[in-house]
């Protein structure tokens, strides 16, 4: 399995599901003997406690002699959601399994970086179905119903609401930043092959691009490709400005088959790095 060094750095000390906030993520409610917040100690009443909650260093029990339990607001588990937007407008087996492996990295990074049992992530396939047996492997769950942009765009929301969530996706047809969200805790990995943000590899070649319709580049004439290489780049800067203006912040990876991931790792792992730490900035 790919190592994430930056990732599991950035993950430490980030409380997932208070993004802005460092160290506990603490529950709601007092508890007896829970591992948590210390908030006070009260005497052991055994229609109540269990004695096993029965703290025999508490401060209430040397003093009176009698056996107390300590109150805490205990800790709760740390939740992280992966969701993977199989868009089937490219229709590029690569960038499906770029996302797939990214995902399978990803779900095993922030696996090891939590620091209690109960902490889960969990992987969720929007937009088109696919049979591939990499996301039974995952355990990843298929949302149904997903294949319209909109509608996988608010089932992504309302994932996203719920603690860490990373939304692996190029997100030309996920129009999330038009719902009425404010995202606080969500890394937007835009991922993209590596043509969708330019053609300049492919220039010169006695060719013809089609873009759908009536829409061509001949790839042999040096300022038609400029001028689309620019027009991609807007494109590009415009879908990060959505998402960014509403709370997600923006990591890239470029789909490659030079490299043996499908991506490059070193990249990716910064990129998404970055992310993470500027998470409530």
């Amino acid at each position: 399995m790919p190592r994430f060094a930056q990732i599991e750095n950035a993950l430490a000390d980030l409380s997932a599901n208070y993004p802005t906030k460092q160290g506990r993520h603490l529950g709601e409610g007092v508890k007896a003997g829970a591992r948590g917040v210390t908030i006070g100690e009260v005497p052991f009443d055994p229609a109540r406690h269990s004695p096993s909650k029965i703290n025999p260093l508490a401060l209430s029990s040397l003093i009176t002699g009698e056996p107390h339990v300590t109150q805490a607001i205990p800790n709760r588990p740390i939740e992280a959601n992966i969701i993977i937007h199989n868009d089937p407008k490219p229709n590029r087996r690569d960038i499906h399994q770029t996302k797939f492996a990214l995902a399978e990295t990803l779900a095993d990074k922030i696996s090891g970086s939590m620091p209690a049992f109960r902490d889960r992530v969990n992987l969720y396939l929007i937009g088109e179905e696919t049979d591939d047996r990499r996301l039974d492997k995952l355990g990843v769950e298929m949302v149904e119903g997903t294949d319209d942009p909109v509608k996988a765009a608010a089932v992504a929301a309302d994932l996203c609401m719920n603690g860490l969530a990373f939304v692996i996706s190029d997100f030309e047809n996920l129009p999330i930043h038009e719902l009425n969200h404010k995202f606080k805790g969500t890394i937007g990995i835009k991922t993209n092959h590596e043509l969708d943000l330019d053609i300049s590899s492919i220039a010169g070649n006695k060719a013809v691009l089609s873009l759908g319709g009536s829409r061509e580049v001949r790839l042999w004439k040096p300022k038609e490709v400029i001028a689309f290489n620019e027009k991609l780049q807007e494109n590009d800067q415009l879908i990060e400005s959505r998402l960014e203006r509403v709370g997600i912040k923006v990591a890239r990876v470029i789909s490659s088959q030079s490299e043996y991931n499908g991506y490059n790792l070193r990249s990716a792992d910064n990129s998404i790095a970055r992310a993470i730490n500027r998470l409530g900035s």
